[in-house]
């Protein structure tokens, strides 16, 4: 089963939404190198971009494309975007596209307050629907990017409730995001003040994420031996 990256095409998708006002603004770009367990498993490439649109509700757009290798011998090519509305992010839209040994599609779309998820793989074709009311975050597996999303919910809180969805596992949990503060972290040979939060869901691994400004730097799970780095730590 071959499927196509739906980043470009995601972005085309705006029928829904008042029309735009200016050009969008570039949030962040840039790469991401991939560990678990010690071992470099492959990169992530991405982008974040934000719209204004009528009614002063501005509109995200991301997209990413990763390679992973998680088993010797085996490779897995990942192709995610992500639309947001809002100051605290809530998803609208979510496609991911997986080549490999767990080939599949899914995409994501808000109606009101619930998301449905249309996932087609080999093996069938499947739907599921998850009531979202509230702050809410995508965060998908080994998705670096979208600790942005998570870090949106806090809206200058030191810490708030919210939803995390995990679309690739079908999951949705209730979890706690907090503001740690500022730290020095090293990336690149090079000594960072950071700010660090904390995303912890329930009946999972808590995970790391730093921040310089609006950039996510690093994020990590140490539980599960996941750390993603910028490769480009220059501002």
């Amino acid at each position: 089963m071959r499927l196509v990256y739906p980043v470009l095409a995601l972005l085309a998708v705006s029928a829904t939404y008042p029309a735009i006002k200016a050009e969008p603004e570039v949030v962040d770009g840039g790469t991401f190198t991939l560990y678990l367990r010690g071992a470099r498993i492959g990169e992530e490439r991405f982008f974040i971009r934000k719209e204004e649109a009528g009614g002063g509700a501005p509109i995200y757009r991301a997209g990413a494309e990763l390679l992973l290798k998680l088993d010797v011998g085996t490779t897995m090519r990942i192709g995610v975007a992500l639309e947001t509305l809002g100051s605290t992010c809530q998803p609208r839209r979510y496609e991911a596209e997986i080549n490999g040994t767990e080939a599949k599609s899914i995409v994501g779309t808000m109606v009101r307050d619930r998301i449905r998820l249309d996932i087609r793989s080999p093996s069938g074709d499947e739907m599921t629907e998850f009531l979202l009311r509230g702050k809410a975050a995508i965060l998908d597996k080994h998705i670096a990017h979208h600790h942005f999303f998570a870090w949106k919910q806090l809206d200058g809180n030191p810490s708030t409730e919210a939803t995390v969805l995990i679309p690739r596992e079908k999951a949705k949990l209730a979890a706690t995001i907090e503001d740690v503060g500022l730290e020095l972290v090293e990336l690149a040979g090079a000594e960072f003040e950071l700010r660090h939060i904390t995303i912890t869901a329930e009946g999972r691994p808590a995970r790391h994420v730093w921040l310089d400004g609006e950039r996510v730097m690093k994020v990590e799970v140490p539980e599960e031996g996941f750390i993603a780095e910028r490769s480009d730590t220059a501002s």
